[in-house]
């Protein structure tokens, strides 16, 4: 089979509307070209950040998972734009599970926003935020945290009521207004 004729394959298996299909598909499609062909490998990957615009989730998911299974960090600042899309707003969760394997260290104000945006819509987003939150180290500067803390301080007084969580609740692990606060102050203390 001539590459032409795999590749517009490959594409097509990608909308078949088989999940496992679409990421299988999605997989040979970030390999496709590989050192033969870097212009080919290129346009594959373009058309796989394309997807993360698509309206059918499993195939954002599809696309999603291929970069975090083959640790594409290149395509954090695409994931994140998607993460902030109005139109996923009920379907985010593979987005930010596919950013806990790539290297976020330049995007800590967009996690923060996500974080915040997920307030009262997503447990799931948020419980993979804070994962990178803590789990990688990042580069800022005086200024995004000076942002992210005035984005907090207008927020933190919902955020329990906004996430369902009871005053005084004082669960373990809970996402309350305290345990983001410590995020915040962490990142606050290493800027003084």
């Amino acid at each position: 089979m001539r590459k032409k004729d795999r590749l517009a394959r490959l594409k097509a298996a990608v909308f078949s509307g088989s999940r496992e299909a679409a990421y299988g598909a999605c997989q040979a499609l970030y390999h496709f070209g590989g050192g033969f062909s870097k212009t080919a490998q290129r346009r594959c990957h373009r058309f796989l950040v394309s997807l993360l615009d698509h309206e059918d989730a499993h195939i954002r998911n599809a696309a999603a998972l291929t970069f975090r299974h083959n640790r594409a960090s290149w395509a954090v600042a695409p994931l994140l734009c998607a993460l902030h899309n109005p139109a996923n707003l009920r379907s985010r969760g593979t987005l930010a599970y596919a950013l806990e394997q790539l290297n976020c260290r330049r995007h800590l104000g967009s996690l923060f926003r996500a974080l915040f945006g997920a307030a009262g819509n997503s447990w799931e987003v948020q419980m993979h935020i804070l994962t990178i939150l803590e789990t990688q180290t990042f580069t800022y500067t005086p200024a995004e945290i000076r942002h992210i803390q005035q984005q907090w301080e207008s927020l933190k007084l919902d955020w329990n009521r906004l996430n369902n969580i009871p005053v005084g609740s004082g669960a373990k692990g809970a996402l309350d207004e305290k345990l983001i606060q410590q995020f915040v102050d962490q990142y606050a203390a290493a800027t003084d």
